[in-house]
């Protein structure tokens, strides 16, 4: 089970600002979630191939060649802000306090 702290924990990381109310209709939510995955986890699929899709799926692929590529130039032509060759973007990662 998941603790209302660990809500707000959570929704501070994705810097949302929620209410009261939506902490604990998230937590509510996020806590019938894992019950819902517990149940899962106990039904018996010892006998089942896996799988990745629900259907057969084929999707042709263009095969994988290196090709010509971009001047360096031409690309960082299109960002906003350049450095050193690379494109400059702001922080966004916050340190631990």
């Amino acid at each position: 089970m998941i603790k209302r702290e660990e809500v707000i924990r959570m929704a501070e990381l994705a810097r949302l600002e929620l209410s009261e109310e939506e902490i604990d209709l998230y937590w509510q939510d996020l806590n019938s979630f894992l019950v819902s995955g517990r149940k899962l986890q106990q039904v018996d699929v010892s006998g089942i191939e896996g799988t990745s899709h629900a259907m057969a799926v084929s999707s042709p692929l263009r095969s994988d060649r290196v090709g010509e590529s971009l001047p360096q130039d031409a690309v960082l032509a299109a960002g906003p802000e350049v450095m050193d060759g690379y494109f400059k973007v702001p922080r966004i990662v916050e340190e631990q306090q």
